[in-house]
């Protein structure tokens, strides 16, 4: 059981405009951070798997994904790449379709999520052209997918646009899709592709551009004559500004990562703006003098990365496992949330209302991007089989890192029963097939909290007393 620490309180004069928030008076628990690596979801390092029609037969398997999960690395993100080189006059056949409900499916069973692309050619030879389909084909092929990302969505972290160009990443196109687009009209028929791929997904789901100026002239073009980055008010509100989101295929292997930035500081500031809200992510292409892990640390933070490639370029990470900024790496890329101090401000009784005042330190690189649950769990101590779960209205999604959130649970203890109880919070992912898997909760970076078989983080035990007079 967790020890008490009574706060004594003294009363300062401040200038009313500097007067800080007064703390909760009540009974205090504090905890202390770890720095052990450990899995999570949704962040981290990912396995890229690709996926072509001359081999049907190889998919994710919820063993490997498992196995994966214990690694060093502790992986729970896939990216999965489908190549759909042999459909591009043709509709995508059901054989393939199917490969891809397997792999969805193995990916749940194996408690991980992914990150998909489709495109149709890997290479920028012009004797691979042409590098994408027509966009009657284009389209065809997002329709036809769309009922397997409604279905599967539950694990999907994000979708990366694809489909035009090779690897699909928009620049080496064709087949009506100008290559070097230059007037508001050539993007037309790019735009149309990515407002497809974005009703195709479900509203909750986001989708990564290549480059910041993508989204920057979407958004004039589309009638944000600032093309501004998003805004606290703005941000997971479902809207496409809200749900595009970015990924960088050349990380710190240039000084404008490979034109990554062809609008220099422009793009720079929109996507360190812009990512505080959206998802990022990608891996680097090239070694360089910008590849180093201190110059890496710094970007990853500026730019707020959520995953990033285990395997490419290995001459890459193989130097920050070497110079030791690895494991800064693994522990921060995403969120990496520790509770620093819960105040219990009431006497739980059975019928009242209870509180727990909490402050959260964020040491990750982004906030939780995706929506997720926050409830206050009490299990009876002397019988587990009593559980009762308060949800919270509560986003994680606003727990900045670098930042302390401060936030409080209450709830009503009307169905306890008098007796001691075990107090937890729980991070669930709130989609009812992942919910009650504690590998899809989040586990707080914290010692002595993780309960790996319910996905709880423990608090603390308390007596709940009789019905209150």
């Amino acid at each position: 059981m967790r020890k008490f620490f009574p706060i004594v309180f003294a009363t300062l004069l401040f200038a009313a405009c500097n007067t800080p928030e007064p703390e909760p008076k009540g009974t205090t628990i504090q905890f202390t951070e770890t720095d052990e690596i450990f899995p999570n979801p949704e962040r981290g390092l990912f396995v890229q798997i690709y996926y072509t029609s001359a081999d049907l037969n190889s998919h994710a398997n919820a063993t490997v994904i498992d196995r994966n999960r214990e690694s060093s690395a502790k992986l729970t993100l896939y990216l999965h790449s489908y190549y759909l080189t042999d459909y591009m006059e043709s509709d995508i056949p059901q054989e393939f379709l199917d490969r891809l409900e397997t792999n969805m499916n193995a990916l749940r069973e194996g408690g991980a999520k992914v990150v998909l692309r489709f495109s149709y050619k890997s290479s920028m030879d012009q004797s691979a052209r042409p590098w994408n389909a027509t966009p009657e084909y284009v389209h065809r092929h997002i329709d036809q997918l769309t009922p397997y990302l409604q279905k599967h969505s539950d694990v999907i972290l994000c979708m990366q646009c694809g489909f035009l160009g090779s690897w699909g990443e928009w620049y080496y196109t064709d087949n009506g899709y100008k290559q070097n687009p230059t007037k508001d009209s050539d993007y037309e028929m790019r735009w149309e592709v990515l407002e497809h791929v974005l009703e195709a997904l479900p509203a909750d789901r986001q989708v990564a551009l290549r480059i910041p100026g993508y989204k920057r002239r979407y958004l004039k073009m589309r009638g944000d004559s600032t093309s501004s980055p998003l805004t606290a008010e703005e941000a997971h509100n479902g809207s496409y500004k809200a749900r595009i989101c970015g990924h960088n295929d050349c990380f710190v292997s240039s000084s404008n990562d490979v034109g990554t930035y062809m609008n220099g500081d422009i793009d720079r500031n929109f996507w360190a703006e812009d990512t505080k809200y959206t998802l990022m992510g990608g891996e680097t292409c090239e070694k360089c003098s910008y590849s180093n892990g201190v110059n890496a640390l710094k970007e990853m933070e500026k730019y707020h990365w959520t995953y990033l490639n285990r395997d490419y370029r290995e001459s890459v990470t193989s130097m920050w496992r070497q110079d030791g900024t690895m494991d800064s790496i693994l522990t921060r890329l995403g969120y990496r949330l520790a509770l620093e101090k819960v105040t219990l401000t009431s006497q739980p009784k059975v019928g009242g209302t209870f509180e727990a005042h909490c402050v959260m330190n964020n040491r990750g690189f982004a906030a939780p991007m995706n929506a997720r649950d926050v409830e206050l769990v009490f299990v009876n101590a002397g019988n587990p089989s009593e559980k009762h779960i308060f949800k919270q209205d509560v986003d994680p999604r606003f727990w900045m890192p670098g930042e302390t959130s401060k936030f409080t649970l209450s709830c009503v203890l009307k169905d306890l029963s008098a007796g001691e109880y075990k107090l937890y919070l729980n991070l669930p992912d709130p989609y009812p097939s992942l919910h009650d898997d504690p590998r899809y909760s989040i586990r707080l970076a914290n010692n002595d909290m993780w309960e790996a078989e319910t996905g709880y983080n423990y608090i603390t035990t308390i007596n709940v007393n009789g019905l209150p007079d």
